[in-house]
This record gives structure tokens, sequence and C-alpha cells, in this order.
């Protein structure tokens, strides 16, 4: 279960074992800083197991000459195409994928859930 609230970056990009792709839409809020009294909504998603959330800043997919949409839609082929990787080389992968042609810093951060149980857990003596 993962208990977010984005506070002005992207929405998370939540990808599966399988590579399917989809953004966390929940929890939107406005910059940190712009309303400090105001309220700061937040989501919950279930993730699946061996899936991959990732967070990351609007240099990462924006540019001058091109629709956000489209930075957005080549963030989740990358992420789909490395989904089974580990997660240095699915970053690495994401930066590689995604650079050039931005101006902008760019900072990401990837977690994963863990893998399904094979079995019940047993303990040992």
């Amino acid at each position: 279960l993962l208990h977010y609230a984005v506070a002005g970056h992207p929405a998370p990009l939540l990808v599966t074992h399988d590579g399917e792709t989809r953004f966390l839409t929940g929890g939107r809020g406005v910059m940190l800083g712009v309303d400090p009294e105001g309220h700061r909504p937040a989501a919950t998603d279930t993730l699946p197991p061996s899936s991959t959330v990732l967070l990351y800043t609007d240099g990462l997919v924006e540019r001058r000459e091109e629709d956000l949409g489209r930075g957005l839609a080549r963030l989740r082929q990358h992420a789909a195409a490395l989904a089974r990787e580990p997660l240095p080389t699915f970053c690495d992968g994401i930066l590689e994928g995604m650079a050039g042609g931005g101006s902008d810093d760019v900072a990401l951060i990837a977690v994963r859930t863990a893998p399904p149980h094979a079995g019940p857990a047993v303990a040992t003596p």
C-alpha cells in the first residue's frame, strides 16, 4: 500500500513487473510553500508485487519544443521496457532514454515492492 501526496511535482509513475504503466493521479496539491496553511490532500494506492514507483522532477519530461503529454508518453515507454531490470539499471536507463533537449535539473527516486511470496513463511529452529 502506498500512501502519498504530490506537492507540485508530476504524478508518480507505477510500473508493474509485466511492464504495464499508469500515473498515480491522486493526492494532487499545490507546491510546498505556496499555501502553508492549506490542506494537503493525500491518496492511497495498492501496489502489485515486484512493481516500481518512479518519483521524478519535471525536468525529466519537459522540453520547450515538445508537448508535455509527449514527454510523459516517452517516460511510460522507457519505463515499461525497463520494468524487469534491477533498480540501478532501471534508473540509469530512464535517465539515458529521457536525456537530451532539457534545460532543467532532473532528480528521480525509484522504489520497488517485494516479489510475491512463494508460499507460507516457515520459521526454522
